[in-house]
């Protein structure tokens, strides 16, 4: 399968190409700068700006599958990256006919039990309001764009091994997890769930 990886230089985003092309796919993935990742047999690092259709197009030519593991410049300042590169991604892919897309998100946009979502809590830390809101932009871009998509939505994200073993649950944080996954295992489920199509169109919260 070629894969198209957008975020490759980041936590999640490594993890993905590592374990894409240790599953014999071949990756495709957009830097920010030259040299940012190196190409290397089953790989191909293509300079860009997630925010050039131009730019996320060469990235795309050619794929079967899509996976956004974009970040944010800051929690407090997060511009549009996500949301405005999603609304790319998913454009371009509607051009090119690519149907399979999965992007990573912040628990927050997540159902609360008591209705609504997790960030309009009134105890949800106000530290994360403004990058929960632009993952909601993400959301929003996925749910509109009548592409196969599926959201994997975390919380605090920490550095670990890949188990393959945590929570998972549609739409909701799974009762009785832990607040924090391994980036290792949030590339996991997304490389699992691409295949598997177990949560088509649907976010899922991720956890221990």
């Amino acid at each position: 399968m070629r894969l198209a990886v957008f975020g490759g230089t980041g936590r999640v985003g490594r993890r993905v190409v590592e374990y894409a092309r240790a599953a014999g796919h071949e990756v495709v993935t957009l830097v920010r700068e030259p040299g940012g990742l190196a190409d290397a047999p089953g790989l191909a690092a293509i300079p860009g700006d997630v925010l050039s259709a131009d730019d996320v197009a060469r990235v795309l030519d050619g794929a079967d599958a899509v996976i956004s593991a974009l970040g944010s410049p800051s929690v407090d300042r997060p511009g549009t990256i996500l949301s405005g590169g999603m609304r790319n991604i998913t454009g371009v892919m509607r051009r090119l006919g690519i149907r399979r897309v999965l992007a990573v998100a912040g628990s927050g946009v997540l159902d609360a039990p008591e209705g609504g979502l997790r960030h309009d809590r009134a105890d949800f830390p106000a530290t994360f309001r403004a990058i929960s809101e632009e993952h909601a932009g993400t959301w929003a871009a996925l749910r509109t764009s009548r592409l196969d998509w599926t959201l994997a939505c975390c919380p605090t994200l920490v550095a670990g091994v890949r188990t393959g073993q945590y929570l998972e649950a549609a739409d909701v944080m799974p009762p009785g997890g832990r607040d924090e996954i391994a980036h290792e295992d949030v590339a996991d489920f997304l490389l699992r769930e691409m295949t598997a199509h177990q949560y088509p169109m649907r976010r899922v919260g991720i956890t221990y």
